[in-house]
């Protein structure tokens, strides 16, 4: 077969892998959120606020910063698609769909790259995508950003390869796009991703003797870095703003979730429950027997041809050395660098690190194949293709199919469901506790008579007319404060606070002020603080100058 028919029929033998996503409905998953967070993004874009930084209906409808913390990227295109006349679940499928097929497409290239062969690539991009913890992803937890993040590992070691190698235009500004969407699509897998992308790096620079690879890369690590810093400067800069200890005490402290060493290489078990303390996780935890055996294989290979072949030798010994790391990650004994390493704690599950080791042993598993004489190679991948869909191909369904439409799921108390879910994620720290009531329609008056007229509740500002009839009153917002947030009367600046917790079994973290005696034209409004102002102009100005690169085709950037 040519090149074309073994990447045809690669992306034919995806398709059992996403095919009981098509129909109407969607599947049972654990985040069922999803939907509702493209929901919060099409309004946010519907008001004009670009970026989206405040959604209007979680927090039990306070308001709540989430896409200023939780990667944004997924949630942008899905409301593309929406706008497209796509259901809210049915975005969420479409990513899912596009998401396999991508991931594969991705591997592909990697490998044909690294050995213009269509059979490698054939056999390695579908033990990419046939692992356990991809089935895990859609079909049990629903993770969308992680489960997309899958499609970058490939991505950006062929574009880092390409740059060394001096292979093809463009490079430079393809890897940046890369490391921007990587970032954009799920932030821990970027971190995840760095020491094993840094490696691979480093290892071809000296391979190839390049002197400008560093230089090369740096540049576009920088495009990445400026596309996004709108997101990424403000979530570094304020975290403090938020509340983060739920995300990394109780079930989720990652001192419950390290994996056995039976169940990451021996166990088979299949489950669409939840990941446990102890040996009793009711999810597959495996890495994959096939791609864990096939990677010994190559290792053995290796030292096999040695000799012979000891570039390709040197190659597997570092992503075997890579892949084993990573799995190391997974285990207890590496809580000495969870416990160590500050950041490590937001990771919250150590078996996260199963999506890098599911890349990276695939990957040391073809370069195993690439040792065997092609006679033999065909029965090899025969027997890996029956392998991975007689121990896996049961995992790609859904528990439960869930027949329904986005009127169904946006309404009632479902609606309310996805108001108060998660809800302690990224609370403001002004609210102490998460609020045990529905955030009123309309502001509450204190300490004085008026009246509310025209009010209105956009995404991230609320406004209307207030007549205050008394000398004074106090006037509470059910908007949560926020740094960054403004009030105007009458198109100035008033002082305000969010200490009045009346008629509250602890305080939610309201805005509230005084106003006197009056006609007052309110508005609440998210404005900017430095980091964000700092993160919006950066990716502006990346944008601008990368467009002028472009339409100047600077060969330097190739």
């Amino acid at each position: 077969m040519k090149r074309y028919g073994w990447l045809l029929a690669m992306l034919l033998f995806t398709i059992p892998s996403f095919v009981a996503l098509i129909r109407p409905g969607i599947q049972s998953i654990q985040d069922n959120m999803q939907y509702f967070r493209v929901y919060e993004m099409d309004i946010c874009l519907a008001d004009g606020q670009i970026p989206c930084r405040w959604v209007p209906d979680m927090g039990y409808g306070f308001g709540y910063p989430l896409f200023l913390y939780y990667s944004p990227g997924p949630y942008y295109l899905g409301a593309g698609l929406h706008a497209l006349g796509w259901q809210y679940i049915d975005v969420i499928k479409l990513e899912f769909i596009a998401g396999f097929i991508l991931s594969g497409l991705a591997m592909y290239w990697l490998i044909s790259s690294l050995f213009k062969s269509g059979p490698l690539a054939f056999i390695g991009s579908l033990i990419y995508i046939y692992v356990p913890v991809r089935a895990v992803e859609v079909y049990v937890r629903g993770s969308l950003g992680e489960f997309l993040a899958m499609i970058f590992f490939p991505l950006l070691f062929v574009l880092t390869y390409r740059i060394i190698r001096k292979i093809g235009k463009y490079n430079i500004i393809w890897f940046g796009l890369a490391i921007s969407g990587m970032f954009l699509t799920h932030n821990l897998m970027s971190i995840a991703m760095a020491p094993f992308l840094t490696a691979w790096i480093v290892y071809w620079s000296l391979v190839e003797k390049s002197k400008d690879a560093f230089k090369k890369i740096g540049i576009g690590l920088l495009i990445g870095l400026g596309l996004s810093a709108f997101y990424v400067l403000p979530l570094i800069l304020e975290r403090s703003y938020v509340h983060l200890e739920s995300m990394t005490g109780g079930y989720f402290g990652y001192q419950q979730h390290f994996v056995s060493l039976y169940q990451l290489f021996i166990s088979n078990y299949w489950g669409y429950g939840s990941s446990q303390l102890g040996l009793n996780d009711g999810i597959s935890l495996s890495v994959g027997q096939i791609q864990w055996l096939f990677s010994i294989l190559a290792v053995i290979l290796a030292i096999t041809y040695y000799k012979k072949h000891k570039d390709e030798s040197k190659t597997v010994f570092l992503l075997a050395g890579l892949g084993l790391f990573s799995l190391f990650m997974v285990h207890q004994r590496s809580e000495f660098i969870w416990s160590n390493v500050p950041l490590m704690k937001y990771f919250q599950f150590p078996w996260r690190f199963l999506v890098s080791s599911a890349f990276l042993l695939s990957l040391t598993s073809v370069y195993g194949l690439s040792f065997v004489k092609d006679k033999y190679r065909k029965l090899f991948i025969v027997v890996i293709l029956m392998s991975l869909f007689g121990l896996y191909g049961r995992y790609f369904k859904p528990v439960e199919w869930l027949v329904t439409t986005d009127k169904e799921l946006l309404g009632g108390d479902e609606f309310t469901k996805q108001q108060t879910a998660s809800i302690f994620d990224y609370l403001p720290v002004s609210a102490f506790l998460p609020p045990n009531y529905k955030a009123l329609p309309v502001p509450e008056i204190f300490d004085g008579e008026g009246t509310i007229d025209n009010y209105q509740k956009r995404s991230d500002d609320q406004m209307g007319v207030i007549t205050i009839e008394s000398i004074e009153a106090k006037v509470r917002i059910p908007l949560f404060d926020f740094p960054g947030m403004t009030v105007t009367d009458n198109g100035v600046k008033i002082y305000f606070d969010h200490s009045d917790c009346r008629n509250q079994d602890y305080c939610f973290g309201q805005i509230s002020f005084k106003l006197k005696k009056g006609i007052h034209q309110i508005r609440v409004n998210l404005g900017s603080t430095p980091p964000r102002v700092a993160g919006d102009l950066i990716s502006l100005l990346t944008f601008i100058v990368l467009a002028v690169v472009l339409v100047k085709r600077n060969s330097w950037f190739g």
